[in-house]
């Protein structure tokens, strides 16, 4: 469930407790980078917010991810396409600390070993995921469903104390206008439509200030308009956080990656192509395994 994924956990207030699998986290390369990093921090110095390098998993003797290796920038937004079966899930499944490794690399910034962080504690440091189906609180209004997924001390003395002040009142109207919900605010969110539930839970992972946004399929379901809507979001987004954008919807992925956007082609757990769109609708090899003729 999303909306609470990312939420503090009250008895586990800081962020790096019961993170680790044994022991300490390693800040890898530290010394090499000429500069000091704080722990715990998402160190993106070198321009790159994800790395991933020859990632495999097993299920069952067969390989849903086959030496997998893609970096994300710090700030980019890019679109991830793929077959069906292609591992594109299990890779997000990965970073998010859902599915174990069998071997690689999993690096949040230069520092952040992810595969030695469990889910909860991969959610506090910056990651939030929104899964294709809207998970939101459908018994509140939406400003309430903005204020609980809103980054605090959820402890319980801390809750029964909490007052809205100026500056969380202020981020609930800055985000309702970014999800362009203002005039939904007081409606419950049951009553929204499938694609303003799409934007609100999108709203709710931004309360949590996050620096790497993950989206499987926020697309499916939708009408054009809606479709077209939620690429405006996206693309208001670029720059204030890092996105991953996993889709099946061509024009959907057109509207974000425009002529110079970089589109990655997962194929049978690995990557098959890299480039703009129309250098993998090209490529003959997406082609023959994903597009078609």
């Amino acid at each position: 469930m999303i909306g609470l994924s990312v939420l503090n956990d009250p008895l586990n207030p800081n962020p790096f407790d019961e993170a680790l699998k044994g022991d300490e986290l390693a800040l890898s390369g530290v010394a090499d980078m000429g500069h000091v990093v704080e722990p715990g921090t998402i160190d993106t110095s070198h321009g790159t917010i994800l790395y991933l390098e020859d990632v495999t998993v097993s299920f069952d003797g067969f390989r849903a991810l086959n030496k997998l290796s893609l970096t994300i920038d710090a700030g980019e937004l890019r679109c991830v396409i793929g077959p069906n079966g292609a591992g594109k899930t299990t890779m997000m499944d990965v970073i998010t600390g859902k599915t174990a490794t069998d071997s690689g690399k999993v690096f949040l910034g230069q520092t952040l070993d992810l595969t030695r962080m469990n889910e909860p504690a991969i959610a506090r440091v910056g990651i939030g995921r929104k899964f294709q189906k809207p998970t939101v609180f459908e018994q509140h209004p939406v400003w309430e469903n903005l204020e609980l997924a809103m980054k605090a001390d959820k402890g319980w003395f801390a809750t029964l104390r909490a007052r809205l002040d100026r500056d969380a009142q202020a981020k609930i109207e800055e985000t309702l206008e970014v999800i362009r919900l203002e005039s939904d605010a007081r409606r419950l969110a049951g009553e929204l439509s499938h694609g303003q539930k799409q934007r609100l839970e999108i709203g709710m992972l931004l309360m949590q200030k996050p620096q790497l946004l993950l989206l499987d399929e926020p697309a499916a379901g939708m009408t054009d308009d809606e479709t077209m809507e939620l690429a405006t979001l996206l693309n208001r987004l670029r720059g204030s956080c890092s996105m991953m954008v996993v889709e099946h919807d061509m024009e959907f992925v057109a509207a974000l990656a425009g002529e110079t956007g970089r589109v990655t082609v997962m194929a049978e757990g690995s990557v098959l192509a890299h480039g703009t769109l129309d250098d993998v609708k090209r490529d003959e090899a997406v082609i023959e395994s994903y597009l078609g003729r």
